[in-house]
């Protein structure tokens, strides 16, 4: 037998497999890209946007949040407050989401827009999202769960690009 190292019972191979994979930055990156490609000219366009939120957004929206962002449901739930129940309903569902879930996606997809552009990384962003920030005397990723919160994140990004940090 070969000499594989075993640990509770599982060789290294079988180990390995059953954890998640992990994506290089590039590929996450370009996943992330990708993803947010269909809902850019809502960033751009502030009636695209209005017509979008009106019509009410695919419920694949949801599965694209929840690939771009790597948040949790429990944490995509909280942040549009719903229970995750529901959020699984969305998710297997094929109705349109209705305006107030449109509006939010919409405004996350487009502050995780700007975080990789500002940080140039999804890894660095979302690692920034989850620390303290003096400027907004918060944890960015607490605010995500109202409009006004993300608009703040937003902001605090907006500052970062131009150096005002304080």
């Amino acid at each position: 037998m070969d000499k594989e190292i075993k640990s509770h019972g599982l060789s290294s191979a079988k180990r390995a497999a059953s954890r998640p994979y992990v994506m290089p930055e590039t590929e996450a990156m370009l996943m992330a890209n990708d993803l947010l490609m269909p809902y850019e000219t809502y960033f751009k366009s502030p009636l695209a946007k209005l017509g979008a939120i009106k019509k009410g957004l695919s419920s694949d929206a949801i599965t694209d949040l929840l690939r771009v962002t790597g948040a949790t449901q429990i944490d995509i739930a909280r942040w549009l407050d719903i229970t995750e129940p529901t959020l699984r309903k969305h998710i297997q569902g094929s109705r349109e989401l209705n305006r107030g879930l449109s509006e939010h996606i919409i405004q996350l997809f487009e502050l995780f827009d700007k975080g990789i552009d500002t940080f140039g990384s999804l890894d660095e962003f979302k690692s920034w999202l989850k620390h303290y920030n003096p400027g907004i005397d918060a944890i960015p990723f607490d605010l995500l769960d109202t409009l006004t919160g993300i608009s703040i994140v937003l902001n605090q990004l907006i500052r970062i690009d131009y150096g005002v940090l304080a």
